[in-house]
């Protein structure tokens, strides 16, 4: 039975005020009035004694009870509750931190592994579009090797047509110009007698460049004539406008075979290549290209574009 420690008198009143304090004791509601009525915002049910109010046990030992009083060992195991009390909410509020705190790192690892999911699917993606890269990567080298090849045979095709031509360039165009005349005085120039029946058709076509003449084409009727007519001016060596006609300037006469124009830029680009890496010499002859470094290297035969790439 509960002792009022006010009054030394038994509590049993359902009205009797216990200290949630350290003391833990009962008190009668009169025996207390005044207290509680000075701590009107305070519920019975959360009172503290003035003792306990004060935070010390010093002050409950001082509290002009007697050490034999106070020392009992129902107040001793009312501080061990009180104690217990303090230690089990400070647990508790421990225990509610550390839920959150779990709630945390559950949150973060859910967010780890969502991350790490995404990053799978990137990097599966990548793959795939790393293979498909390199499909297109082969598929495009594939593309650019065939259409090389159809441009190398194309080349050649247009150059079939021209198999039995000649080109003349250098010499001088003039007004109302027999071109049948010139053809026969280009021939004497070098040494070749041309009949009328050697030759298919003969007409100037325009030259690239603004400020020459326009060349002239021959077309003979086999490949024998354009054959004699390439060797005897390469025996010749050296011919100029002047040798064929006294009017004319002494000027540069070419004789070539009649290249096409895509067959012309190709023997552009391997001069161009051939300038670039310290090739000496580069050329065609009966419309076939070659290149040579020095004078006593072996001759390159240049067939395609790759060929040209290639050297070095």
């Amino acid at each position: 039975m509960a002792i009022c420690d006010v009054c030394k008198k038994s509590s049993s009143d359902k009205n009797d005020v216990k200290c949630v304090g350290v003391c833990g004791f009962v008190f009668h509601a009169d025996c207390i009035k005044d207290d509680l009525e000075a701590k009107r915002t305070r519920s019975t049910r959360d009172y503290k004694c003035k003792d306990c109010r004060g935070d010390s046990f010093q002050n409950i030992v001082t509290s002009g009870s007697s050490s034999a009083d106070v020392l009992t060992k129902d107040f001793l195991i009312q501080v061990i509750e009180g104690f217990k009390k303090d230690v089990f909410t400070e647990m508790n509020s421990f225990k509610s931190e550390m839920t959150d705190l779990s709630a945390s790192v559950q949150f973060v690892s859910d967010k780890i592994d969502a991350s790490n999911k995404l990053m799978e699917q990137i990097t599966l993606q990548f793959a795939e579009l790393k293979k498909e890269n390199e499909l297109l990567k082969t598929k495009n080298e594939s593309l650019t090797k065939e259409v090389l090849d159809l441009r190398d045979r194309m080349r050649n095709l247009e150059q079939y047509t021209r198999m039995n031509n000649v080109e003349v360039s250098g010499l001088p165009s003039t007004r109302e110009e027999s071109v049948k005349d010139l053809l026969k005085d280009a021939g004497a120039a070098i040494g070749v007698q041309v009949q009328d029946s050697d030759v298919a058709i003969a007409h100037r076509v325009p030259s690239y460049g603004l400020n020459r003449d326009p060349a002239l084409i021959i077309q003979f009727t086999d490949r024998e004539r354009k054959a004699e007519w390439l060797n005897a001016y390469r025996k010749k060596r050296s011919l100029v406008a002047r040798g064929v006609n006294q009017r004319f300037p002494a000027q540069r006469v070419y004789i070539s075979d009649h290249l096409s124009p895509e067959n012309k830029k190709f023997l552009a680009s391997l001069k161009k290549k051939c300038r670039e890496i310290g090739y000496t010499f580069a050329w065609s002859r009966d419309s076939k290209f070659f290149a040579r470094k020095a004078e006593g290297d072996p001759v390159k035969k240049i067939l395609s574009y790759k060929d040209i790439d290639n050297l070095g």
